[in-house]
């Protein structure tokens, strides 16, 4: 008898720990389910002559064109023109850097018929240098692209950025690491340029 009351009282404990964990996890999901249904951030748009800190740079955004004109050494070929944005960057790292060439990403309807970009020195046109620390530079981005592809009124880019981490989770070093989407900068295309 005293073995049948020691196996009800275990398997009732059984039971009720289990129920108890079930009402935790429910609660638990609830939680995380009504967190992520809150608003979430959202990221910052920028426009021409206004700067933004993205990741291992500080960008502000100039003008962008279009041509159909050999600029910068390149030349569209037939059917194409040139999309091009200008733009200052700042290194704020510790070390001479030339990872910038895909910060900004077009749109994917137009991206995907661009070229992957190029990018150049306004001041003297040599091709991706590396830029030293906190020394701005204006450099100019240019998408060659088919001619009806190229956007109307505005184009609106996307700005991808690392984020800097003091300890990495595998080496314990800083760094920057994690790319991401941090905002997107909206310009108004000028009239075409030589």
């Amino acid at each position: 008898m005293w073995s049948q009351f020691v196996t009800f009282r275990s398997k009732a404990t059984a039971w009720l720990m289990a129920g108890l964990g079930s009402f935790a996890a429910l609660g638990v999901a609830f939680a995380l389910g009504a967190f992520e249904a809150a608003g979430k951030q959202e990221l910052p748009q920028i426009s021409a002559g206004q700067s933004m800190e993205a990741g291992k740079w500080l960008i502000k955004p100039l003008k962008a064109w279009v041509t159909d004109q050999k600029i910068y050494g390149t030349t569209p070929k037939e059917g194409q023109k040139i999309l091009l944005f200008e733009v200052e960057l700042t290194n704020r790292t510790i070390q001479s850097d030339s990872g910038y060439s895909n910060i900004f990403q077009l749109p994917s309807t137009v991206g995907a018929k661009a070229e992957t970009p190029m990018v150049y020195l306004a001041r003297d046109g040599s091709s991706l240098p590396d830029l030293q620390p906190g020394m701005m530079e204006k450099v100019v981005y240019l998408w060659r692209m088919p001619a009806d592809a190229i956007p109307k009124d505005n184009v609106e880019f996307v700005i991808e950025a690392w984020r800097f981490k003091l300890r990495n989770n595998l080496t314990g070093t800083p760094g920057w690491w994690n790319k991401d989407i941090a905002g997107s900068v909206a310009l108004p295309l000028s009239a075409e340029q030589g």
